[in-house]
């Protein structure tokens, strides 16, 4: 590996471990929270469609992780009472999961975390940084995304 590669991937992990190192204490540090990062992710997940509800191989895909292990995380969620399991009503075969009253809290406080944790970044940047920060992002992301297909297939 030459020394740009070194730097990259020590940076990349670096950044990683400390995103989430960051959410896990900010979910510690709030007291009413008894949820841990993973459920929290699933929370998210399963909040972005308005409450319409989601399928487990919806929010697995969403997530990338198997269905039994969202139908595990769901049915701990269940108990918690941050989200409801519901039968279809055009095809009652199918189960839609959403979240309660509380777990649309839960969402609406790490909704508004990220955009607090989004803003404040943004602060340490010029504008024609935060155009190249967000373009190499993308870039980055993007390359994520297919290395991800390649193994898919």
């Amino acid at each position: 590996m030459d020394d740009f590669a070194k730097a990259l991937n020590n940076i990349l992990v670096e950044a990683y471990y400390n995103i989430l190192h960051i959410e896990e204490q900010a979910i510690k540090n709030n007291s009413r929270l008894q949820i841990s990062i993973n459920e929290m992710h699933l929370i998210e997940s399963i909040g972005k469609d308005d409450n319409i509800g989601k399928t487990i191989g919806e929010i697995a895909e969403d997530l990338n992780i198997t269905a039994p292990s969202v139908t595990i995380a769901v049915n701990k969620l269940v108990k918690k009472e941050y989200v409801e399991k519901m039968k279809c009503e055009l095809d009652g075969r199918v189960v839609r999961v959403r979240l309660t009253k509380y777990g649309c809290k839960i969402d609406a406080y790490h909704q508004f975390y990220h955009r607090n944790l989004v803003r404040e970044i943004s602060k340490e940047f010029t504008e024609q940084e935060r155009e190249i920060l967000f373009n190499s992002i993308v870039k980055l992301n993007n390359f994520f995304k297919k290395s991800l297909q390649k193994d898919e297939e």
